[in-house]
């Protein structure tokens, strides 16, 4: 349920460097953190992906502000790089509170004390109370049991139900995550699917996941690689299969031992079509038996890829 990644440095973009030489950090060391961080070695695609959104979210709002054309668009980006576009957003006069609330919390996010991301996120939800991701930074640094955390995580969920609203869901069916403002409510709703599994809830967290992929078919979230186990160690084989026909070109270590276990389940352990995918998956990826059967340790800190 993590949602935090800790960047090299706590400094913000507009704050004075840290080296000390007076101008903003995007002006100064900025790249050179930058570098230090995306090495193979420490990449995080999950902050990397969080940076990528705000921008999207931030080159919208000057499109809007604009009235601009996607043509209009394409031309604006010509020759800028992000720290013009971050500027230029800086520059608006006129922000929602749902929107100030939101770069608020993308802050919290990179910052490495809880007590801080705490604050901050208590603050934004003060500005704007239906802030998905506020509610999830409260749910992991403040609730005491898994029966809280639970608690602000439903909270998470129906904020973003809210601040959507019905009129969105409706017209957006399909292609979410696409419109970046309904990132945070699908990602509060897997994080709410993954505790109510945990909790024994087993039934409504398969329900909520199957949604995520109702709203969003193409699964930018990976949605179905949290799904396909559950459904597994339910038994609901006919679920199974239409993720299987829905990703039906997918090649993954994921879909391939997930679907060789299926075929045990429904073909059974003498079956040739069964034997011969799990072949294919140890083909595929040799790795993953050792690790399963225990001869191998897990890592502590997963790869990115």
């Amino acid at each position: 349920m993590k949602l935090v990644v800790n960047n090299p440095t706590k400094v913000g973009r507009n704050d004075l460097c840290h080296c000390g030489s007076g101008q903003k950090y995007k002006r100064c060391c900025l790249d050179k953190d930058r570098a230090a961080a995306y090495t193979p070695e420490n990449f995080d695609p999950i902050s990397f992906k969080r940076d990528m959104e705000q921008m999207l979210r931030k080159v919208s709002k000057l499109a809007e502000n604009k009235n601009m054309s996607v043509s209009e668009i394409n031309k604006m980006m010509v020759g800028k790089n992000l720290d013009d576009i971050d500027d230029d957003y800086d520059e608006l006069a006129e922000r929602t509170p749902a929107e100030i609330a939101q770069d608020m919390i993308y802050d919290a996010m990179d910052m490495d004390s809880g007590r801080d991301r705490l604050s901050i996120a208590q603050a934004a939800l003060k500005i704007y109370p239906n802030l998905s991701d506020a509610w999830t930074i409260l749910a992991e640094e403040k609730s005491k049991s898994a029966v809280e955390g639970l608690e602000y995580l439903k909270k998470a969920v129906e904020a973003g139900e809210q601040h959507l609203g019905k009129k969105y869901f409706k017209e957006n069916e399909g292609h979410f995550w696409l419109e970046i403002d309904s990132r945070p409510y699908m990602r509060a709703k897997v994080f709410f699917a993954q505790a109510l599994w945990d909790l024994g809830h087993e039934s409504e967290a398969i329900d909520h996941l199957k949604d995520c992929l109702r709203l969003n078919p193409n699964d930018n979230q990976g949605v179905r690689y949290l799904l396909m186990p559950c459904l597994l160690i339910k038994n609901d084989l006919e679920s199974f299969e239409s993720i299987l026909k829905q990703f039906k070109n997918e090649c993954s270590t994921q879909f391939d031992y997930n679907k060789s276990l299926f075929y045990f389940k429904k073909y059974g352990q003498d079956s040739k079509k069964a034997v011969a995918q799990l072949k294919k998956s140890i083909n595929e990826n040799s790795f993953v038996p050792a690790l399963l059967l225990g001869q191998v340790k897990m890592p502590k800190q997963i790869p990115g890829s």
